[in-house]
């Protein structure tokens, strides 16, 4: 059996400093997050970061999907800042029901939750046209569009 204060020493050395949003150093050590789009391991930390491909083996393998959640979680130095959208009166666009993210569906005309997918029409203050890419023409003008993070489980 391993020693844990040598483990927790040896991963300090070989992914300590600059950390490229892969494969997460352990939760001891001290890194510098360089991000390229995943969410940090500070925010969301997962108890697999290999999932199992099919039914059969994840229920051979009875593996518990945990994810550890800290949106409030402190930055060091140096490391990227989450931005903080204001959305005026307007408000966040969520689903009425279970207030879980929505995505466009209906050239844009509609919403539908990603959770209980429930649709219902986009505000007219939000409102925007679809370009051929079947994205908003306005995306990159909003942040909460571009400076999302998504997490699938």
């Amino acid at each position: 059996m391993p020693n844990p204060i040598s483990v927790i020493i040896e991963n300090q050395n070989s992914a300590g400093g600059a950390f490229i949003t892969n494969e997460p150093p352990l939760v001891t050590t001290k890194y510098v997050l360089e991000d390229q789009g995943n969410s940090s391991p500070r925010y969301v930390r997962s108890s697999l970061y290999c999932i199992p491909a099919t039914a059969d083996l994840l229920k051979t393998t009875a593996l518990s999907i945990i994810l550890t959640v800290s949106p409030m979680a402190r930055t060091v130095e140096g490391e990227y800042e989450p931005h903080i959208v204001n959305f005026d009166e307007l408000g966040a666009i969520r689903c009425n029901r279970c207030k879980a993210h929505m995505q466009l569906v209906d050239a844009g005309r509609r919403f539908q939750c990603l959770m209980c997918k429930v649709t219902r029409d986009v505000p007219t203050a939000y409102f925007q046209h679809l370009g051929h890419t079947g994205q908003r023409v306005d995306k990159y003008e909003r942040p909460e569009l571009v400076l999302c993070r998504r997490v699938f489980v």
